[in-house]
């Protein structure tokens, strides 16, 4: 077996510290995390590794992630664990589809700062993807020059 989801959820857990996970039970929260690996992964759309090469009954990929797919696609749930919670939610988008008159100030300026968080968090990740992808062109392009193989990933 290779890395397993809780591994990614307990990743999650460090980077969000999100209190609202104290009023579930473990598995409540790790099922909830869970749900944010199936669209982390078609948000990870250039990834090395094969990310379907996976069995949700075992809750674990059958390849073990390198550190940076590991760390990208954990991001990724980061942003989806924003969008669920902050802004796809009835309230915030309630506040942006409402007249002016009926808008509060603090709502709406919530749900533009973590938008902002999450459009930040997006290019992070795809830059990341983009450093990974040139890696391994580099060191492709090094392989062909030199007619050796490296063992650079």
């Amino acid at each position: 077996m290779g890395t397993t989801y809780k591994e990614l959820a307990d990743s999650v857990f460090d980077k969000i510290k999100s209190y609202d996970f104290l009023d579930m039970t473990e598995d409540e929260a790790y099922n909830v995390v869970f749900t944010y690996i199936r669209p982390s992964i078609v948000r990870f759309e250039n990834c090395r590794q094969d990310l379907s090469d996976r069995d949700d009954t075992v809750a674990a990929f059958n390849i073990t992630l390198t550190d940076d797919t590991f760390e990208i696609l954990v991001r990724y749930m980061v942003v989806e664990w924003l969008e669920s919670n902050y802004i796809f939610v009835w309230d915030a988008l309630q506040e942006q589809l409402s007249s002016s008159s009926f808008k509060k100030v603090n709502t709406k300026d919530m749900l533009t700062r973590t938008t902002a968080l999450r459009d930040q968090m997006l290019r992070e990740c795809k830059q990341l993807s983009i450093n990974k992808a040139f890696k391994k062109t580099a060191t492709d392009l090094y392989d062909i020059a030199t007619g050796s193989k490296s063992d650079l990933e």
